[in-house]
């Protein structure tokens, strides 16, 4: 999925994706049902989810742009090879939000919720919900908090001009570039999403995806104490008589 996202900076066409690999989380079919699932899929009976992507702009010192990339998942400014905290100042629509000294910050979409964001301690997002999500990465402070966004909003992840140290980027895990001080990255919700041929439809695949891939809210239901046929009492319990 990762790969087919990056060959299409623009309209995607519907994905249909087999699960050949050991995660597959995005992956609902079996590659072994491919002929039947190929079939279902061009007599229109199959549905087509969206699924939410970022368009992040590099911007050195002098804003002055670098690159363009688009993410499925996530972008992360964090510092890289460095053994030192990075810092990075946040700016929603031109506004400071905060600055973050630590390991990095992440800004992912609900898809990618479930991924590197999920690891750093952010929340679970449904991917029907218009949102991106920022993430600190080992924030060297206990009051930063992840904090979801609006779709509508632009994000911008700067290193100060001060900054002690660079930090690096990358793009759903790839296409990694150092940043020096006073680049940015700016990050929007890309107008063209990716969309995902999807098993059963609706929240059915997400959910049962959470569930069986990360092992979400599973296990052993704690029993309750009975008491016997014989009406004896409860180990431990005094006798009312």
């Amino acid at each position: 999925i990762m790969w087919v996202n990056g060959l299409y900076n623009g309209p995607c066409p519907p994905i249909v994706s087999f699960a050949m690999g050991s995660l597959g989380f995005l992956t609902p079919f079996d590659f072994s049902d491919y002929k039947k699932v190929i079939t279902r899929v061009m007599r229109n009976e199959m549905k087509v989810e969206i699924r939410t992507r970022l368009w992040c702009t590099v911007h050195n010192d002098m804003r002055r742009k670098i690159a363009d990339f688009i993410t499925l998942n996530e972008v992360s400014v964090d510092r890289g090879p460095s053994p030192y905290l990075t810092n990075i100042e946040c700016f929603c629509d031109d506004s400071f939000v905060c600055a973050s000294q630590g390991d990095g910050i992440i800004v992912a979409t609900p898809t990618g919720s479930t991924a590197y964001s999920l690891a750093a301690g952010g929340s679970m997002v449904h991917p029907d919900v218009p949102g991106m999500l920022l993430t600190p990465i080992c924030a060297s402070v206990l009051s930063f908090r992840p904090i979801v966004f609006p779709d509508s909003v632009t994000l911008r992840l700067q290193v100060p001009i001060d900054s002690s140290v660079s930090a690096w980027c990358s793009f759903d895990g790839r296409n990694a570039m150092s940043l020096s001080k006073g680049w940015s990255v700016t990050v929007i919700t890309s107008k063209w999403p990716l969309p995902l041929v999807a098993r059963s439809g609706g929240e059915d695949d997400w959910f049962n995806g959470v569930m069986e891939t990360l092992n979400w809210n599973n296990r052993k239901v704690q029993g309750g104490f009975a008491r016997t046929c014989s009406g004896d009492s409860i180990p431990g319990e005094k006798s009312k008589t």
